[in-house]
């Protein structure tokens, strides 16, 4: 049977191919290793050598140490000096503090799209909702979640302001850990797609309550995650 990690590792490799000389580390090691704590295909907790690591990515030590270095950066691992690196756990005022900057950019993004509406981001708003709609009536979480990835960026990207992009992109490996964590409450996903809609409609129509949904959609996403931790994920 193969082994999940290194069967992720070979589907990213297959993007390196087309994506140039981008360095093995950026397009395989840390993609792989985010996706696999992400999804608790690395538990947290759960000690990280480089030795395992680099036989099941086939890869040399090099890559797997600076993606170590890189995700600890994103909070995703706790590297302890001269010991050992760790899975970082995953507290409530993790989630606490994240939702909070979170809440802070993502408004301050649907504000600014609703600023800037065309008829081009209702289509890039809409094209992502058909895909979350279909994976919700799937009950398929991994699909729904990385659709949902999209549908923020394609809104940080509507906001047509680098630096609030930029910033936000510094979240994305708790974030989507937490969003995972989220999804795994039953019905969470039909009400986080309910309110994604009423978020489009918003910046569609020029209303001013969008970043107000915007933040009801994090707090509700935020106490479904603390929930989640509650009952033992």
């Amino acid at each position: 049977m193969t082994d999940p990690l290194t069967a992720i590792a070979d589907r990213l490799r297959a993007t390196r191919r087309s994506a140039g000389g981008e360095a093995l580390s950026e397009v395989v090691v840390i993609p792989a290793l985010r996706e696999a704590i992400v999804s608790n295909l690395l538990a947290p907790g759960e000690r990280l050598t480089e030795v395992t690591l680099a036989a099941r990515l086939n890869v040399s030590r090099t890559p797997i140490r600076e993606a170590f270095a890189q995700l600890e950066r994103e909070g995703l691992v706790t590297i302890v000096p001269r010991a050992a690196v760790f899975v970082r756990e995953v507290s409530e005022r993790d989630v606490e503090e994240t939702y909070t900057v979170r809440a802070a950019l993502e408004s301050l993004a649907v504000e600014l799209a609703t600023k800037r509406r065309s008829a081009m981001a209702a289509l890039r708003l809409d094209e992502v909702l058909a895909e979350m709609g279909e994976a919700a009536a799937k009950n398929d979480a991994v699909i729904y979640t990385d659709a949902l990835d999209r549908f923020y960026a394609t809104i940080m990207s509507l906001s047509e302001n680098v630096t609030l992009h930029a910033t936000h992109t510094t979240l994305l490996g708790p974030v989507r850990r937490l969003r995972r964590i989220a999804m795994s409450q039953p019905g969470r996903m039909e009400a986080s797609f309910r309110q994604s809609l009423k978020i489009r409609d918003a910046i569609v129509e020029g209303n001013a309550n969008g970043p107000q949904l915007m933040r009801e959609q994090l707090a509700n996403a935020c106490h479904a995650a603390k929930e989640v931790l509650r009952a033992g994920h």
